[in-house]
């Protein structure tokens, strides 16, 4: 059923959560984990700024926190004895990101956790969750 299952990252403790309950879903169903981290966007992007060294400076940083938190899912995944793979994805939005990689490795259901914004700090700050649910037709698992 759930062969392929593709897990979101991003380094929190609510990521972690839905990485454990990702392991219970892949041992029932004997599935492999795609363990992905989307890189957070340059805020530098105005001319002039890109390829400075607050541009890069930051960028190094988005990869590395990215590198860390699949470092994460790797050493988690071996001690429960899952088989993983993991794809840091290119800066850009992060659902597009999570549906873009889940469409390319064949998932057949998406893990993410929800952060929990209410009222205004969710319309100002949108969800992941929330476009990811809305702009892809692989089921999604939601860990609140």
């Amino acid at each position: 059923m759930y062969r392929r299952i593709l897990v979101a990252v991003d380094g929190t403790e609510r990521s972690a959560a839905a990485l454990g309950a990702t392991f219970g879903l892949a041992r029932l169903t004997g599935g492999t984990i795609v363990g992905v981290h989307v890189t957070t966007e340059s805020p530098f992007t105005e001319p002039g700024l890109i390829g400075s060294p607050v541009h890069d400076a930051f960028r190094a940083e988005s990869e590395r926190q990215g590198r860390d938190a699949l470092a994460y899912v790797r050493r988690r995944a071996a001690d429960a004895g899952v088989p993983c793979e993991t794809i840091l994805a290119p800066p850009g939005p992060a659902w597009e990101g999570i549906v873009a990689t889940a469409r390319e490795r064949a998932c057949d259901v998406i893990v993410m956790a929800s952060h929990g914004r209410h009222g205004v700090a969710a319309r100002l700050l949108g969800s992941a969750t929330h476009k990811v649910l809305v702009h892809c037709d692989i089921p999604v698992l939601v860990v609140h």
